[in-house]
């Protein structure tokens, strides 16, 4: 075959990034401003939540200061956790557990909380979309190869949040038992102090004044179905 024929075949390129590794460039490029725009990415959030969560809207009316504090750092670790995984996403997730067991404290319901963290997700993400399209446009495609992996950071913190919440619930539950456990023997025995009757009675869900009987079930066949309209507590 004549030698101006040949057609040589294309070299592969040796050297270049994968386009994953220029998306995530793409990607902590657009992540850096952000730091700088928390406060303002907090006032859309602590926004969104008033007007779209009525849970959220109860707690920022009572005590305002406290909720953006709160969302100012949970998205400063999200941001942190974009510019350096390695380093930032286990403080995040402390983070994040941090404010589940805090709201299951304060008994807002952990749907609102959940939602709150999916709201604060898509508005990083689409932080993070108006930087690139805006000042890097050309690149705005490679944002497509890393949704799933953002969607999968804001499950994972999701998770991370509920799993919090419900240890926290259980424990302020077993206390609560027991404090009431506590009052119920100290009832019983006559050493609960006058001043603390109300509190008792409030407890335990009793009157404060009224006509008692006190049962002995013996046999360790647990306890016996109280009459009709009758206010009971076991110990």
């Amino acid at each position: 075959m004549p030698a101006h024929l040949v057609r040589p075949r294309p070299r592969p390129r040796t050297g270049a990034a994968p386009a994953g590794s220029d998306a995530v460039a793409v990607l902590r490029r657009a992540a850096l401003p952000l730091m700088g725009q928390l406060p303002s990415l907090t006032d859309r959030l602590t926004a969104e939540l008033h007007a779209r969560e009525p849970a959220y809207r109860a707690a920022i009316d009572a005590d305002p200061g406290d909720i953006r504090r709160e969302v100012q750092r949970s998205l400063r670790h999200s941001v942190a956790s974009l510019l350096d995984p390695g380093r930032s996403r286990e403080a995040a997730r402390v983070c994040s557990a941090r404010i589940g067991a805090e709201r299951a404290a304060r008994g807002l319901p952990l749907d609102a909380l959940l939602h709150a963290f999916r709201l604060g997700g898509a508005l990083v993400w689409q932080a993070l979309v108006d930087e690139v399209t805006r000042h890097h446009p050309r690149d705005a495609h490679l944002l497509v190869h890393l949704a799933a992996d953002v969607r999968t950071y804001v499950d994972e913190h999701c998770a991370c949040v509920a799993e919090a919440y419900h240890r926290a619930e259980h424990e302020l539950t077993w206390r609560r038992e027991n404090r009431r456990r506590l009052m119920a023997a100290a009832l019983l025995d006559g050493a609960t102090r006058i001043a603390d009757l109300p509190d008792a009675a409030a407890a335990l869900g009793l009157p404060e004044r009224g006509r008692y009987a006190v049962v002995l079930v013996a046999g360790g066949r647990g306890a016996a179905p109280a009459p009709a309209g009758t206010r009971t507590v076991w110990h």
